[in-house]
């Protein structure tokens, strides 16, 4: 819980809060702007007195271009293929797209070996056509204002890089901008040894395999990754500048955010010392987290100079404890936040009631008045939601979670749908390497329609192939089941989507309950309402729970309306009056991987609202 302290000309904050227990919490943060006064009872989760950037309480959309929409008919989506369907990310309320690397690349990691960081791979399109993308997204969405998250790969370049190709040769200034050591020593075949034993990720188990020999430099070259993903020297600050003029030259373009991939491996211990075992000498040392402070610094300066607002945000599977510090601190400050990983990697289909809960709980609890909490629900590495949980319903339980806990949501294309992995994908159809690759299952083509290729393409075959369920899984189908008597993933993420920008999941208290062993709940509410979601996520029918028992704020409230069930509660909720009997019988038993959100009118709040109360609702439009 974090609440705002301070001074006010109005009496103390106490005072406040005992005068205004439930205050409306976007009027008053607008009020703060003006009278300098502390918000009484505001549950602001990382907003503190002030009005809420457009990267805070948003969703962003993550987009893999070669996947998303092919506008050429070359079987490969474009940039152009994105910006043809702005109005569909309109439809879904989403507040900016995140572009996964689109960059001049061989695409030995589909993109993520950058070769020049200033072109677009042709396949992607041309510049003309990343221009006309964020014309479209700007003029075309003014009403809902869309920004453009770019994808940077700060950690490598692929060693077809100019500057990787004139390390080699020791050519100036590039000489140090790699990683470059000296073997060890040779062994008896006169073959020379690694400096250590440092393991690329991508190539566990074999001793040295982080380090790669060039015959032609006579060194040893580190690549946390791929061979072909030579790492940049961080310790160079040529290195630092040269990619801060790479970040100026896309924002003068007009990009408003950046996502810094893979940045727990930015540095390296110096003294090449040997690991023993978890990277500890090459993963989230301390000098890595003064390099984002460094790089906010730098975004933050450029946009107070043409008057933006830049967004950072890093990737980086850690710790909690690591992860936390990427956020910075409230004098130096990092990110403006690392993603959350932990409906990733703390939420499957085993997961119990109490689980989740101690696991969101421990989260928020780490966050300071000035750490802006997100969700990441799905992403391009990870299978897909019906895979992780189990069932396709669960979808809606995931997206409850995502888009309702307190912060901004990142989610990835196809899961607004119940997109699965693609697990018996016909490999030799892929090009090569990308068959092989553990994550292609979840990089299949989106599901536009249900004609051939699921209106990916018009070409004869796609990049990679179709996931077959798309006849039934995708926007044309799901647009239209919007019924009392049923209703699809999508219909239902378009519903969460509009619920987020209330009130009560802005700035709303957030209290969780494990009903059962496998029935969670958790409350939002503000003035006006009460808003309960509820899921089991068990693989059986839950046991019965008494609602208002285990959740006394509903006693005194009464049911609204029912805003979203999931696609497996059509027949046991088709309207407020029978869900909420269901749900406060004492009897009822929750279907498996189910979920739903209700609105309750707040009727503990007093109606008659003061003086100084109407003056806090007076701005609500600044």
């Amino acid at each position: 819980m974090h609440q705002f302290s301070g001074g006010t000309p109005f009496g103390s904050v106490t005072g406040l809060r005992a005068m205004f227990s439930n205050v409306i919490c976007s009027a008053v943060t607008a009020t703060v702007l003006l009278l300098a006064a502390a918000p009484p009872s505001c549950w602001s989760y990382g907003i503190a007195g002030q009005i809420p950037k457009w990267w805070q309480n948003t969703i962003i959309y993550e987009i893999y271009p070669q996947s998303f929409y092919d506008s050429d008919n070359d079987g490969f989506g474009d940039l152009r293929g994105v910006a043809e369907k702005v109005s569909y990310l309109q439809e879904l309320r989403v507040g900016a797209i995140w572009l996964n690397p689109f960059y001049k690349s061989p695409l030995k990691d589909n993109g993520y070996d950058v070769s020049d960081f200033r072109k677009i791979d042709k396949r992607y399109g041309t510049m003309e056509d990343f221009e006309y993308l964020l014309e479209t997204l700007k003029y075309t969405s003014r009403s809902n204002p869309i920004e453009l998250i770019m994808d940077f790969v700060p950690n490598h370049t692929s060693d077809q890089h100019e500057w990787f190709k004139k390390s080699v040769q020791k050519i100036e200034p590039y000489t140090d901008y790699y990683v470059w050591k000296d073997p060890k020593g040779y062994d008896g075949e006169g073959k020379p040894i690694p400096p250590n034993n440092w393991e690329s990720i991508f190539a566990v188990g074999r001793p040295g395999s982080a380090w790669e020999w060039n015959p032609e430099r006579k060194q040893f070259y580190y690549h946390a990754f791929m061979v072909e993903q030579p790492d940049l020297n961080f310790r160079n600050p040529k290195v630092i500048e040269e990619l801060k003029d790479i970040m100026k030259f896309w924002m003068d373009k007009g990009v408003q955010g950046w996502r810094l991939d893979a940045v727990p491996h930015l540095i390296e211990d110096e003294e090449l010392r040997d690991e023993h075992g978890n990277h500890d000498k090459t993963q989230n040392l301390p000098e890595t987290y003064k390099i984002i402070e460094d790089f906010r610094a730098f975004i933050d300066a450029y946009s107070e100079e043409n008057y933006v607002n830049i967004f950072l945000t890093t990737e980086g599977y850690a710790g909690p404890q690591e992860t936390v510090k990427y956020y910075g601190t409230d004098g130096r400050v990092g990110a403006h936040f690392p993603f959350n990983f932990l409906l990733l990697t703390d939420f499957n289909a085993e997961t119990k009631a109490l689980n989740i809960k101690n696991t969101i709980q421990s989260y928020l609890d780490r966050l300071d008045d000035f750490k802006f909490p997100n969700w990441v629900s799905g992403n391009h590495d990870w299978p897909r939601i019906p895979s992780r949980m189990g069932a396709s319903s669960a979808t809606d339980i995931v997206n409850i979670m995502s888009l309702l806990l307190p912060g901004t949501s990142t989610v990835f294309m196809g899961d607004e749908l119940g997109m699965d992995s693609y697990w018996n994908l016909d490999r030799e159809a892929c090009p090569s390497g990308v068959g092989d690759d553990y994550r292609t299952p979840a990089r299949t083509p989106f599901h536009w329609n249900s004609s051939k290729n699921a209106g990916f393409t018009q070409a004869s075959k796609p990049w990679v192939p179709v996931n077959p369920e798309y006849y039934r899984t995708n926007v044309e189908v799901e647009r239209t089941l919007r019924s009392k008597y049923q209703t699809s993933h999508l219909e239902n993420f378009k519903s969460l989507a509009a619920l987020k920008r209330e009130n009560a999941f802005m700035y709303g208290e957030l209290k969780m309950y494990d009903l059962t062993e496998y029935v969670f709940a958790f409350t939002r509410q503000d003035d006006n309402n009460i808003y309960l979601a509820i899921m089991n996520l068990g693989k059986g029918f839950s046991d019965p729970f008494v609602l208002e028992r285990e959740i006394p704020d509903l006693a005194q409230a009464s049911p609204r309306k029912i805003v979203m069930r999931s696609v497996n509660l059509q027949s046991e909720c088709s309207n407020v009056s029978s869900c909420y009997d269901s749900l406060t019988s004492g009897e009822w038993s929750m279907p498996p991987k189910s979920g739903m959100v209700l609105a309750f009118r707040n009727s503990t709040t007093d109606s008659s609202k003061s003086k100084l109360m109407e003056h806090f609702e007076s701005f609500r439009a600044f």
